[in-house]
């Protein structure tokens, strides 16, 4: 793995996140609930605990195990940290890409129901409505539930636009 501390590119297609095996979790539904997390000036108070600890640690009550505990969860941080960005990244690109291409596809499924029932239609075949009846009415439920949609918006928007004294 290179510098796994740099920045990775967001245009990277591929990542190896073996490093990350050791100390990687997936925590149940709701684990994150209660956890602490970074805020502003934290920064500085690594700074602050990295400078003071050669010389303060043992008086302040840093143990020399904490501290090598911290200083590993600060490493791994970094670590997640540079991979992060270009993983959401791919995250993103991936299901914009699986949206474009759903949507390709159910427009395909509603040209070919159009097309079997045309078919059908100039060939005076019914058999072949009846092979593809999943087809065509997949295509419709899908059209009307759009046409419910747009029924309770339209319904939605009479209703906003009666003043309070029509009731």
């Amino acid at each position: 793995m290179p510098n796994s501390f740099s920045p990775v590119a967001l245009d990277v297609l591929v990542h190896d996140c073996t490093a990350f095996a050791p100390f990687l979790v997936d925590l149940p539904p709701g684990g994150r609930r209660g956890m602490c997390s970074e805020q502003e000036g934290f920064s500085e108070v690594i700074g602050e605990i990295v400078s003071n600890q050669a010389a303060l640690g043992d008086k302040a009550g840093i143990t020399k195990s904490d501290y090598e505990a911290f200083q590993e969860s600060n490493q791994r941080i970094a670590m997640i940290d540079a991979q992060l960005p270009a993983l959401k990244k791919l995250v993103e690109m991936m299901e914009e890409t699986r949206a474009l291409e759903d949507d390709k596809r159910q427009r395909q499924v509603n040209a070919f129901a159009d097309a079997i029932e045309r078919r059908a239609r100039t060939t005076g075949d019914k058999g072949l409505l009846a092979k593809y009846e999943r087809t065509r009415k997949y295509r419709s439920a899908v059209a009307m539930k759009g046409v419910k949609t747009r029924s309770k918006m339209n319904k939605a928007d009479a209703g906003e636009a009666k003043t309070p004294s029509q009731g």
